[in-house]
């Protein structure tokens, strides 16, 4: 019999607990369908943080505003304007 490519095999350890409770609980139809939303759910907290870091550095590479005031900011934000 071949084996087929697309399945593994995975030791969840105490996890398999969690995943099973939630299979009881009927949010998830099986324990691999609890494993996949998990895994979907890592390589979408993935994207936005890479999305944050892009932000994050083009920012840092738009430079200094040398017209910004941060005392007036934080008067501002403080009068809650």
């Amino acid at each position: 019999m071949a084996q087929r490519e697309d399945l593994a095999s995975v030791n969840l350890g105490s996890a398999k607990a969690i995943g099973q409770c939630l299979v009881t609980e009927g949010r998830f139809e099986n324990l691999s369908e609890a494993c996949r939303a998990g895994l979907r759910r890592l390589a979408e907290d993935a994207r936005i943080i890479d999305g944050f870091v892009a932000l994050g550095e083009e920012g840092m590479a738009s430079g200094i505003d040398e017209t910004f005031d941060i005392d007036s900011f934080v008067g501002a934000m403080s009068a809650g304007k």
